[in-house]
């Protein structure tokens, strides 16, 4: 275990792609990441009489078009680390990204619970359970954002006061493995509040992950997120921030993942996200990971030094602790962390 394979790359990527022989998949993948090429037609998309897109979708023009924010980026201090190439990752973490990686056997549970320190007065938390049953894995979680240190002004300017506002989700997930695929899905009740005003919604998370029979050294994964219905806040509604996702993970040896997903999300051009994570055994199941990942979108956006995330992973027997530092140029710096717990054989 953890030992290199006296391979070079090029052979390490042809022995993983011959045993996977999943020209379909790859076909599949191939034109997810050809969309983060090419912008997609509004037109194709008659979603828009439902108000489940806005203008111009999947470009740029339609940034700052869509409510619910804080459900764009998972809470998860294992995937911000990778800068959020977390899709094809089975880990329970994935209860808030991709359903389908928290399959666990039966018997066995997880538990989460995680805190982000954002930008400005803002701070996320975060908790889920998950519990392996003989037909599936069934999942139950919440998700809360605050907002503080806002100040309100009439009309002429003068100040009037603090006021707060939140965003929340309940979320519920159910993931069952067939055979050589791994299928989950989650249903998430929304709520978000400011000042006087607040907006309710629903959405739905789905979502695959293919593996080859035998333990491949390469997984891919497919998924929707945030598919609902807009939020009406007074007079005003806008959607979800809904995205689509394609993914692998491509463990290079024991030790070191290799991650690279392409994004879709409808307020934005498409992107692309390259990470990698390293693992040290320690003794009794215990293990140190570091981890790293580069964000396309965010280069543009924010330049060299607010493209990259980086993070470290500490596993002692059952317990994980996962930490996060994400940098948004000349805005600042986000804190993220995660605590977990898996039971079972």
């Amino acid at each position: 275990m953890f030992t290199l394979l006296p391979r070079t790359f090029a052979q390490r990527l042809a022995a993983s792609l011959q045993i996977l022989n999943m020209k379909k998949m790859l076909r599949v993948l191939l034109c997810v990441f050809a969309y983060t090429l090419y912008p997609i037609p509004s037109t194709l998309y008659p979603a828009f009489a439902a108000g489940l897109f806005p203008a111009r979708p999947f470009s740029d023009e339609a940034a700052g078009a869509v409510a619910a924010v804080f459900l764009k980026t998972p809470p998860s201090a294992r995937f911000e680390a990778l800068a959020n190439a977390g899709a094809a990752l089975r880990t329970p973490d994935a209860f808030f990204y991709n359903p389908a990686g928290t399959v666990l056997d039966r018997g066995r549970s997880a538990l989460l619970l995680g805190y982000e320190s954002l930008l400005e007065n803002s701070g996320r938390t975060s908790l889920a359970a998950l519990k392996g049953l003989e037909n599936g894995t069934i999942g139950l979680g919440a998700l809360y954002r605050y907002e503080a240190g806002l100040e309100k002004y009439d009309a002429l300017g003068a100040a009037g006061g603090g006021f707060g506002a939140y965003d929340a989700a309940l979320i519920g997930s159910y993931a069952r493995r067939f055979n050589l695929v791994d299928l989950g899905l989650a249903l998430k009740f929304i709520r978000s509040r400011l000042y006087d005003r607040a907006a309710n919604s629903a959405a739905l998370d789905i979502g695959a992950v293919f593996r080859e029979k035998g333990g491949s050294a390469t997984e891919f994964a497919l998924a929707a997120r945030n598919l609902g219905f807009p939020m009406k806040m007074g007079a005003l509604a806008d959607p979800l921030p809904f995205e689509l996702s394609g993914a692998m993970h491509w463990r290079y040896a024991s030790e070191f993942s290799i991650l690279a997903e392409g994004k879709l999300p409808v307020d934005r051009s498409p992107y692309v996200i390259l990470a990698g994570e390293y693992g040290f055994p320690l003794k009794n199941s215990s293990g140190l990971f570091l981890r790293a990942g580069f964000n396309f979108k965010n280069y543009d956006a924010l330049g060299l030094m607010g493209a990259f995330a980086s993070g470290f992973g500490l596993k002692f027997s059952s317990w994980v602790f996962d930490y996060a530092f994400v940098p948004y140029g000349d805005l600042g710096s986000t804190h993220r962390v995660m605590l977990s717990f898996g039971r079972g054989n």
